[in-house]
This record gives structure tokens, sequence and C-alpha cells, in this order.
């Protein structure tokens, strides 16, 4: 078969469960719905590290976040990485990239750059090796105030509209013009919706608002949340500014700011469905596979949290949706799935491989191959770098099953068991059982993967002894 081109779109801070075929209530999403049924929808892909730079850093590298250090924020990508787009490049492809890119600025550190500044502060083609065509910027949060770059431009150019639709319209022009003709191209499409700030369109926002108030999950608790991120203070936003000691005003605008990522969920999947139109018009829409994934999810409220960073399935689960030629349709698994594995996945699709890199390629399930034998994934937290932050003293690991979540939590002197979810008696989490004598030998079971699975990826986490598992790389505190 001919090397199919391959267009990613990945969106920010979307959740797994946030579509109509995942069986969200609140959203529709005809498009994307159609996409599932035409290709592999999998329900157990989860973020690594569920926050934008390490997510980006993984997917476009193939390594764990870990292996670097990466933090939750502030980090830039060295020159020496062998990116997506190298590898993709030795396969004979064209390679572009248009939006978000994430991995360069100090943004949301100390002596770090304004969001402003991050966004229209130049990329080097040192820093973002790999793609001959390229229309990027760091990041702006900013729907109605993006700046592009386009290649190795000094000065960036205003878009205007809102992002999402005019970041689409710029994939459109490379596919239907710019793109080298008679080559296979791999694009990927970053768009920063539905990140807060909620900025949707009038028009979407308005569809979602007629269908009335939005519907929350089982899990929710708006009483327990204890930290607002700052666009929530927004007067500007959806609903005006908020409240914290006052639960009117925080039920108010919660719901607001959560009609609104719908709405800017409704906008993306119009827009999926221009891309359809697009490939169509081109004649490439039988040469093309589509992948449409999310960095991270958005815990919207449930377990009284907001945003991401969390081992939550709100937080950690991520939409992964392909389809295309050589994939087999209307296939819909829960094999376990991280971002470590997009990479060999990607370069696999394009008929390459790497032996070198800790993910799967799964090309051959999306082909309608068997499932690979896997225990589970790995899931972690490395590094938070902004004092006052969740998980600045202590920080987190992981492992994801089919059926079970199994975490730990500690400093370095040793993490404890700390969650154990058995996610298909309990889908929203709601009983954690690492205390409960029953699920004691499910416990220790997990804990022994977990240990090995940190030995495979090379993590030195300080994992404490428990379940009759020794102990590794404790430090003892510091005396005296």
């Amino acid at each position: 078969m001919p090397q199919p081109n391959i267009v990613v779109v990945l969106v920010d801070q979307m959740r797994r469960d946030a579509l109509s075929c995942a069986g969200d209530p609140n959203v529709r999403t005809p498009h994307i719905d159609a996409l599932a049924a035409r290709g592999v929808r999998f329900t157990g892909c989860n973020s690594t590290f569920p926050a934008c730079v390490p997510f980006r850093f993984s997917m476009l590298t193939g390594h764990y976040a870990h292996s670097r250090n990466v933090p939750a924020l502030g980090y830039r990508l060295s020159p020496a990485e062998r990116t997506l787009g190298d590898a993709v490049s030795a396969q004979g492809y064209a390679t572009a990239y248009i939006g978000k890119w994430h991995l360069y600025s100090a943004y949301g550190v100390s002596g770090g750059l304004s969001l402003s500044q991050a966004a229209r502060t130049p990329i080097p083609a040192s820093h973002r090796r790999g793609f001959d065509y390229w229309r990027g910027f760091e990041l702006r949060n900013d729907f109605y105030d993006t700046w592009v770059f386009a290649d190795d431009a000094s000065a960036p150019e205003h878009l205007e509209g809102h992002q999402t639709d005019a970041l689409f319209d710029m994939a459109f022009r490379y596919i239907e013009h710019d793109r080298p003709v008679d080559t296979p191209f791999l694009l990927i499409l970053s768009v920063e919706a539905p990140h807060p700030p909620f900025m949707a369109t009038p028009e979407h926002l308005a569809r979602v608002q007629a269908r009335g108030p939005w519907r929350a999950r089982p899990n929710t608790d708006l009483g327990a949340i204890e930290f607002f991120p700052p666009e929530w203070y927004d007067p500007t936003g959806p609903a005006g500014a908020i409240e914290p000691a006052d639960p009117a005003s925080v039920r108010r605008v919660f719901e607001a700011n959560m009609q609104a990522y719908t709405a800017m969920i409704e906008q993306i999947d119009d827009r999926m469905g221009d891309l359809q139109a697009c490939l169509t018009r081109a004649g490439l829409r039988d040469k093309t596979v589509v992948v449409f994934l999310s960095d991270h999810g958005e815990l919207a409220g449930s377990h009284g949290q907001l945003g991401k960073a969390q081992p939550w399935e709100e937080s950690v689960g991520v939409p992964l949706i392909v389809t295309g030629p050589g994939v087999v349709p209307g296939q819909v698994t829960d094999l376990p799935v991280g971002t470590e594995d997009l990479f060999p996945t990607l370069l696999g699709l394009a008929g390459g491989r790497d032996v070198g890199l800790p993910g799967l390629d799964l090309a051959p399930v999306l082909a309608g191959g068997a499932e690979p034998e896997r225990d589970g994934v790995l899931l972690e937290f490395v590094t938070e770098t902004r004092a006052g932050r969740g998980y600045y003293d202590e920080t987190w690991r992981g492992i994801r099953t089919r059926r079970h979540k199994y975490t730990v939590l500690g400093d370095r002197s040793g993490a404890a068991p700390w969650q154990l979810f058995d996610l298909a008696a309990d889908p929203f989490e709601q009983r954690n059982l690492i205390d409960h004598p029953a699920a004691l030998p499910v416990a220790e079971y997990l804990h022994r993967l977990l240990a090995a699975l940190l030995t495979q990826a090379g993590d030195d986490y300080a994992l404490a002894p428990a379940f009759g598992v020794p102990g590794q790389f404790c430090v003892a505190p510091a005396t005296g």
C-alpha cells in the first residue's frame, strides 16, 4: 500500500469522555463520532504526564518525561532531541506543524515570559527540528489575540477571528495549496481549544446554552474546590468574576464556563467536518490517515478539582481516534495506551520503525492485528517548579490497566500507596480501595507491577516498601 498522508489534530485539555460517542450528555460531536465509526477509538488512552509541556515532549520525542526531568510547565526542548518530524522525514515525508508548540519558553516559571511575550517570541529552527513547514507559536491562551510565525520570520502574523477557525483554515491551505505535490506528508495541527480561558464563539455558545444547564458527572463536588485557576476569576469570562466563598457564585460561573467548554468542543467538531471536506476536495480523503487526540483532560469539578495534573480519569484520560487507509473501521478497544506510544505509532503509519523507544507501535492494531500483551501503562507527575502549586513537595506515579488504576504519592523518602480504583465497578472513582482488606491482593499485585514498570522505564522514583515489596531509590530524611 502507498504511504498514507497523516494529519494529526491535537487539541488541548479535552477529556476522553467529552464526545457524544463516549456518552457525554452535554456535547454534540457528529463529525468526530463519524471518524470513530470509520476507524479505531481507544477508550483506555492516557496522558502519561497530564500537563501540556510533558505531553508534547513525549509525543514529539517518544521518551518519558522523567527521562529528561521535564516539569509540568516551563521547559525548552533541546536541539539534540530527535523529533517525530525528523523520524518521519527520514521516511520520505514532507512535514508541517501548525499551531501551539509550548516547548520553548519559560512561561509560568519565576523570571519567565508573560503569555503575551511568549506568544510573540519566535522559536528558532534549532528548537523546532524536523518540520519543513512551520506556522507556529509558543502559546497564547487568548483565542482572539493569537500570533503565528511563518517559518523563519522574525515578526509574527496576527490571526483574525477565533484561533480555532484560523488554525484550521491554515491547515486547509497547506493541504490544498502549500504541500509538495506527489509527496506524502505529515501535518500536525495543534489548537489551544478547549483549554481555558473558555472563549467560545457566540454562535457555538448560543447553541449549547439553548439546550439548558450543563449536566455534571456524578463525582462533581463544587463545594470541595480549593483552587481556582486564574482564568476563573476573569470578569470578561462567560459569567463574570467568581467569588470562591459564595457557593451561588461558584455554581453560576462553573456552569457558564462548562457550557463555553462544551461549545469550544463543538466548534472543533464542526472544523473536523470541514477537514474531511477539505481532504475530499483535494482528492486525499482515501489517502490520508486522520488522528484526533488531546494532550490531557479537564477535571471540571470532578473530585472537587479543576484543571489537570491529577491521576483521576478526567485528567489523564484523553481521546484517541484514528481512521484512514489501512485502518480497520468500527473498532473500540480498551487497550491501555500512553503518550509514549504516539511517536512509534505515527512513525509506524509512515512505514518506519524505532526499536529504541519505550512505547508500542500500535499501527498493527489499527490494521486489525491482535492487541499486544500489556499489563498496564505508567502514569506520572515528574516535577512541579512553581511553589505553592499541587505536587510541589510530593509527586506521584501510577499504573493504569484495563480494569484498575493504582497510584502512589510521596517525596524522595519514598512514595506510599495512595489510591486504588476498580474502574469497571467504579468508573467515576468514588471508592478508594487502598485500605480495603478485600482489595489487598489486587493492591499488592499492582504495586509489584508498578515497581517493575518503573524499573523498565528507567525511572529512579523513590518508592517506599509496601505489601512485602522492597523499596527502591529512597533517601533518608535529612537530620540536624
